[in-house]
């Protein structure tokens, strides 16, 4: 075989592992929020207010969720949460708190402060989650 025709054979097999990997990349991840389990299928967050995200616009970003403090006070609804999981396809959502915009790397849908979408290719907003108050511990159960 000549340098020519072994040049193009392998050039074709690299094409195909290329786009194999990229349609991997591409397709949705089964679970990649490195949340933690509690031992019953479901993950939990518990953040200290005393001494986490203690003034407004203070955001946390751990176990597959985001808070956000909106308001002051220790209060349910002082509060913002939600998976960092984004709808489109499942890539990782971070939080710019210099913007108070969410964003997703992956495909670069973005969300305002409430989880709306603000920019596709996501076309439902982000998944809000509960959180519960008791003195000064904020809790997740998702």
């Amino acid at each position: 075989m000549d340098r020519k025709n072994f040049l193009n054979s392998i050039t074709g097999g690299l094409a195909l592992s290329c786009v194999s990997c990229m349609m991997v990349a591409c397709s949705k991840e089964e679970n990649n929020s490195g949340a933690a389990s509690n031992g019953n299928g479901n993950t939990n967050l518990t953040i200290d207010l005393a001494t986490q995200i203690t003034a407004i616009g203070d955001f946390l970003a751990s176990n597959g969720f985001i808070v956000i403090r909106v308001a002051s006070g220790n209060q349910a609804s002082s509060f913002k949460a939600f998976s960092n999981i984004c709808p489109h396809q499942g890539g990782i959502i971070s939080y710019d708190k210099a913007s108070s915009a969410f964003s997703c790397a992956t495909h670069g849908a973005t969300f305002n402060q409430t989880g709306t979408v603000t920019k596709g290719p996501a076309s439902t907003n982000m998944t809000t989650i509960i959180v519960s108050i008791t003195g000064n511990i904020l809790t997740i159960q998702g």
